[in-house]
């Protein structure tokens, strides 16, 4: 995965990744997932304030997922 890639996942992960697991499966350092997987929580927040202001085309929410694959990532060594 080049730099440029990994660059737009971190800025938009939903962009270049289909699911939290798809980014844990990538070939890219477990920094770079961290980076990705941390954005893409972010945007869950997000995404869960504006459900909760009925400002939301209805998509379902993956915070849930994101963080389980952070954990994962967090609890690997290397």
């Amino acid at each position: 995965m080049t730099n440029a890639i990994v660059e737009k996942a971190q800025a938009s992960p939903t962009k270049i990744f289909d699911s939290p697991a798809q980014v844990l499966a990538a070939s890219i350092t477990k920094a770079e997932k961290l980076k990705v997987l941390k954005s893409w929580e972010d945007e869950a927040h997000q995404l869960q304030a504006a459900t909760g202001e009925n400002m939301t085309g209805g998509e379902p929410s993956r915070l849930d997922e994101v963080r389980k694959a952070i954990d994962t990532l967090e609890k690997t060594t290397g």
